[in-house]
């Protein structure tokens, strides 16, 4: 019968009522939904979007913000990166702005000429960020681990690398200050050279001297106010990006020449320089001048020649690698080689290369390679929105599907792990609640009130204690103990028959302590203890009996009506079957209740799972989340929350409708 009945649901205070009742619960499931709503959205920011603190992401809707999270991704969350691409200054990518459009046909040239760019010498983006693992980083790991058929320590040495797993797993770094990374053996320098094949040129990252020498070089001399390189140099630039990068040096003496004469000689990049042919023999001279004989310049090396005077003449230092130091060291003599017989050839010079081969010439207001490059990054990101959308909407939960994928054993532990808590509650709290509810033993409320006392203690105070057992287990004792007492109690069933059965019960109880407490532990501290940790019944046994959960279905047995059990006695019922033929089938709604509890504890179980089980091959998924959020970035820490709830709601909406029943049930006995 309805509390409220029909006539009064006509009432004007009844509805208000009811509306006062839907509206708490519409503010309580707000209060729920928004923050949950606020950890999705943080699962899929990064750097660029991480200011922003709002239930749904905002580059979804947002193209500029999209631009800046595509931007940050591809430049490999490295502000200098772009800034040199795009020839201006970037701050922040938050401060990002859209490129000035320089026009599709600007664009298509761009876009022509970097499909041209040959393996070797591409620098693919979207390889690195701090705590992320973008696109092309998986990309990567996915080819070498198929090319080395997943065998970690045949890519460790063919990479040169110590890599303790597929997850730690980076590309290599290709230029080191003003070289090219020469750690790489020339092997497996192929192999990424054939990656980077796969790679579409839509992903290359396009670097030209230019940006280098106005927004690095210059910027670091003369600060980032223009102003005192305008007033030093008589010139009225509004920003660095204007300052442009001649390919040979400037005739006029002055600031200009000294300031391209300097970054030539000591910082720009020895791949973006060209030596002219007439340099050969002083070459040859300079090399003579540094190595006595041949012998030291072989062994230096690592070659074989026959003598100083085949040393080749590096007038690209891509022909010969091996003598980066030489070639250095020889366009810094200003004696040895003249500053006039020095060219810069960078993509700022190649990308003009290709727009004069193509249209006869350089077009008018030609803006310069970044402001082509920017303009096409804006190009790329739009043309490709959704695939953008895409990959930032899941690329950290790909990254944390990726690292427990890497760690596979924590799955299947942490399956096992609630197999067996789950089993374990479903047996060892019914039969307690069961012998308190059925045989009303004497000091039953006692019992009760301990079981309720260990609710009021939290799970730190017990954890050294219980570190301390399980490493010194009783194994042998307690098993020892056990055998005495069962046959003991058999003998004096037989023997003493006229004993009481509290006195045979009393006095089997004493020879298996006898045994247990004091004969085995006599024999050594070795034979009589065990340690359990570092397996499953480490993580099984400190939860296996729960006090709040022999209270709840104790209360829920004894609702149990008595009619019941006495038509089982008269059929002849042993008590096992009035225990799992009737118990246990009229207490599924609250067992559901044990089973998900159980289910919530093991499965979220990370500090005690952590310290008893030091291998990390026993280690389950919250712990190794938890090794990965300590090195993760925010927002994958988000996602790996989010990816962890997963499997407690699909267990919650599984045992929804029998945990539902348990409300309706009991008002209906």
């Amino acid at each position: 019968m309805p509390i409220v009945s029909e006539i009064g649901k006509r009432s004007t205070k009844v509805r208000l009522l009811y509306a006062s009742i839907y509206a708490v619960l519409v503010i309580g499931s707000i209060t729920m939904i928004y923050p949950m709503m606020l950890m999705v959205s943080g699962s899929v920011k990064s750097d660029a979007d991480s200011w922003s603190i709002k239930p749904y992401p905002e580059f979804w809707f947002d193209d500029l913000i999209l631009f800046q999270k595509y931007a940050e991704s591809k430049y490999n969350n490295q502000t200098i990166y772009a800034q040199q691409d795009w020839c201006r200054q970037v701050l922040s990518w938050r401060s990002v702005e859209k490129p000035t459009d320089v026009g599709p046909e600007l664009v298509r040239d761009f876009r022509s000429w970097r499909e041209t760019i040959p393996a070797d010498q591409r620098f693919v983006g979207q390889t690195f960020a701090s705590g992320m693992l973008p696109k092309n980083l998986r990309s990567y790991r996915s080819y070498m681990a198929r090319k080395f058929n997943n065998d970690l320590n045949a890519y460790n040495t063919a990479a040169n690398q110590a890599c303790t797993s597929w997850s730690n797993v980076r590309l290599p770094t290709e230029v080191l200050g003003r070289y090219l990374n020469l750690n790489v053996t020339d092997k497996f320098l192929q192999e990424i050279i054939k990656w980077r094949e796969t790679i579409p040129a839509t992903e290359l990252t396009i670097e030209g001297a230019r940006g280098q020498y106005a927004l690095n070089y210059l910027y670091g001399i003369y600060t980032s106010r223009i102003e005192n390189y305008n007033q030093t140099h008589g010139t009225d630039f509004k920003n660095y990006g204007e300052i442009s990068c001649p390919d040979i040096v400037p005739a006029k003496a002055g600031l200009l020449r000294e300031d391209w004469t300097n970054f030539v000689r000591n910082d720009i990049k020895l791949r973006y320089l060209r030596l002219d042919a007439s340099l050969e023999s002083s070459f040859k001279n300079f090399i003579k001048e540094q190595y006595e004989s041949i012998e030291i310049f072989n062994k230096e090396h690592r070659t074989n020649l026959a003598s100083l005077e085949v040393v080749p003449f590096p007038a690209d230092i891509d022909d010969a690698p091996y003598l980066r130091r030489d070639f250095e060291a020889f366009i810094k003599s200003q004696e040895d080689c003249p500053i006039e017989s020095i060219r810069i050839c960078s993509a700022d010079e190649t990308f003009k290369e290709f727009l004069v081969k193509k249209h006869g010439k350089v077009p008018e207001n030609y803006p310069g390679l970044g402001a082509v490059s920017a303009s096409t990054d804006w190009a790329d990101c739009m043309d490709n929105k959704s695939a953008v959308k895409w990959e930032f909407t899941m690329r950290n939960y790909w990254q944390v599907i990726d690292y427990l994928a890497m760690h596979g054993n924590g799955m299947v532990n942490t399956f096992i792990f609630c197999a067996l808590a789950v089993l374990t509650a479903l047996i060892v709290n019914p039969l307690a609640a069961y012998a308190l509810s059925r045989f009303r033993l004497p000091g039953t409320y006692k019992i009760l009130l301990f079981c309720m006392a260990t609710m009021a203690f939290p799970g730190e105070v017990t954890m050294i204690p219980g570190f301390l057992l399980l490493k010194r287990f009783p194994l042998v004792p307690i098993l020892a103990g056990l055998i005495v007492t069962m046959v003991v109690f058999l003998l004096l069933e037989h023997i003493g028959s006229k004993w009481k059965e509290s006195l045979r019960a009393l006095a089997s109880l004493a020879a298996g302590l006898v045994v247990g407490a004091i004969i085995i532990p006599a024999l050594g501290h070795e034979f009589a203890t065990t340690s359990l940790l570092n397996n499953f019944a480490a993580l099984i046994l400190p939860g296996m009996a729960n006090g709040f959960s022999i209270f709840l279905l104790k209360g829920f047995f004894d609702s149990m009506p008595k009619e019941l059990y006495e038509a089982a006695d008269i059929d002849g019922a042993s008590e096992w079957t009035k225990f799992w033929m009737l118990t246990m089938n009229l207490s599924k709604p609250i067992l559901a209740v044990i089973a998900l509890g159980a289910f919530t504890s093991a499965y979220s179980a990370f500090m005690m799972a952590l310290i008893i089980i030091p291998d990390q091959k026993m280690w389950t998924i919250m712990v190794w989340i938890f090794q990965l959020q300590s090195r993760a970035h925010s927002s994958v820490v988000y996602a790996s929350l989010v990816i962890a709830a997963i499997p407690t709601f699909i267990i919650f909406v599984l045992c929804q409708n029998v945990i539902m029943r348990g409300i309706v049930v009991p008002t209906e006995k």
